[in-house]
Parts: structure tokens; sequence; C-alpha cells
């Protein structure tokens, strides 16, 4: 990758992929780098999707996908495709402009969980755009949570909701966003789920979500998220890691970013352990 730059976080700094008409440049990049969180939590969000069907006796389940750009975790949970998938979908062969559109339109029309509702929160206005107008997801807002509340009918968008799923926004965004959507999710009591880098403390968000009555659990185990793009990207990851005391021995010092997954419920949800309810295993690192 040429002309790298980094944000605060010593991340690289992918901001000219994340809001374009469509989103062959958003996958035609991240295929480079392994990206593959959203196919990691693809199994996970599904037994939690059916653990809070069971728990609540109800088919219908509206999901928040916080940080969804093109709806990938959509693409995923709702219309049954696979990582691999979107990147041949949106690849170098993939058509231009209006054909791309109705290619899409045709290919979501007919979602394979028809009683999954899945808005998606972004502030990138064209990626969400697409989303919706290919049927990807069924509803989005274009905002930033962290600087403002919900406008009205994105607070409409968001009441009820039963589940909110985050792959890799956090540490970008904060407990300002996740407590303005409690809010807005009223009546609801939505369970929450986030992959979040290790180089992101999560407790100040795990603080404020027990401050609203939320109980709060780690999974064992790590998640790969996707590949350095460079060495000068690494390092600065593992000066971030070092910083805060954790070893990237066997992770982050491999070559990859790490994610943890913190699951969030009200109590009378989570009697339940969640390795029990996610019915988890021993997760090894994985590098390819």
């Amino acid at each position: 990758m040429e002309n790298i730059s980094y944000d605060k976080t010593g991340k690289i700094d992918l901001n000219g992929i994340y809001n374009n008409d469509d989103p062959v440049p958003y996958f035609s990049t991240l295929s480079k780098l392994g990206y593959r969180i959203p196919e990691e939590g693809k199994p996970i969000f599904e037994r939690l999707i059916a653990a809070r069907r069971e728990a609540h006796e109800a088919r219908e389940t509206k999901l928040i996908d916080l940080g969804c750009s093109y709806g990938v975790n959509a693409a995923l949970l709702k219309h049954g495709m696979e990582m691999d998938d979107l990147y041949r979908l949106y690849g170098e062969d993939a058509p231009h402009e209006t054909a791309l559109v109705a290619r899409d339109r045709a290919l979501f029309a007919e979602p394979t969980d028809r009683h999954l509702e899945i808005v998606g929160i972004d502030p990138a206005d064209k990626a969400v755009a697409y989303a919706v107008e290919t049927g990807l997801i069924d509803a989005a807002v274009a905002a930033n949570l962290e600087k403002a509340d919900p406008e009205r009918d994105d607070a409409a968008a968001i009441a009820g909701a039963d589940l909110i799923i985050s792959t890799g926004c956090i540490g970008y965004v904060t407990q300002a966003s996740l407590a303005r959507l409690i809010e807005a999710a009223e009546p609801g009591r939505p369970w929450m789920a986030h992959f979040v880098l290790r180089m992101f403390p999560f407790a100040p968000i795990e603080e404020m979500l027990a401050e609203h009555g939320y109980v709060t659990e780690k999974l064992d185990g790590v998640f790969p998220q996707r590949r350095f793009a460079s060495p000068e990207e690494q390092a600065h990851v593992l000066d971030n890691l070092d910083r805060l005391g954790l070893d990237p021995t066997g992770l982050e010092a491999s070559g990859w970013y790490y994610a943890e997954l913190h699951v969030s419920r009200p109590p009378a949800d989570a009697g339940l352990p969640l390795d029990t309810l996610v019915e988890a295993g021993e997760r090894a690192p994985v590098h390819a």
C-alpha cells in the first residue's frame, strides 16, 4: 500500500474508503489486509440472536449495527453471505454505477432471515445510503452519536432495539454513543455485543453500562481482525499495548490486530453464562 498515513491511534488512515458511492474501494482495500472480524463474529451473533429470541419468545428481531459502513454484518447475518463472497462481488470484475446497484438490489431482495431487521448507524452517509438502496439493511442512521443525540426520525428507527452490535468501531466510538443508543432504544432493553481491539480499553464503556443496569462479560479468547498494513502500523500498536501492560506475544507481535468480545445484558437476561450461551471453545490465533 502506498502513501500510508496514520491516525491518532496509530492505525493506518483508511478514511478514503469508508464513504464512497459504492463499496468497491472499501472491499478491494480490506481484502488485501485479510479483514475478517465480521466473519469471526457471525456465528456468535447468530447464537445471540437465537438466544434473544428464545429468552423473549419473539421471532422478530431488531438489530442495530453500530459503525455499519456498507452493511457488511447485514450481508453476513441477514443475507447469508461470507466475507469471501463480498470480496468477490466487489472485486475488480464488479460492474459499475447503476449496473452495480441493480445487481445488488436483485441479490439482496430475498434475505435468508426475513425476521431480522437491521438498522445501520454510521456517519458515512454515502455508505449507509448504498446499503439501504440495495436492500442490505432496512434503515440507516447517518449520524455521529459521539457529538449529538439522534434526530427524531433516527431515534424512531432505533426504538425497540433487541441487539446492538459492533465489529471494530469501539475506540473511535465511546460510551457517549452507547448511552445515547440506550436512551433511544427505549422501551427496549437491547443486548449488546462488541468486538473491541485489545489496544482500546473497554472499562469506561463497561462502567457506563453498569450504571444503566447492564451486566457485562468478556468471552475467553481473542479474534483476528486484520493484518497490519505496514511495519510502522504494527510498531505503533505494539507501543500502545506496551503502555497498557498487554503482552502481544503470539498475537499482535505476529502481524495481526486482535479483538476481544464484550457482551452486555440486563440482569434478567444474564442468568446463562456467556461461554455457555455461545458454546465457546478454545480459540487459537489465526495467521494467514
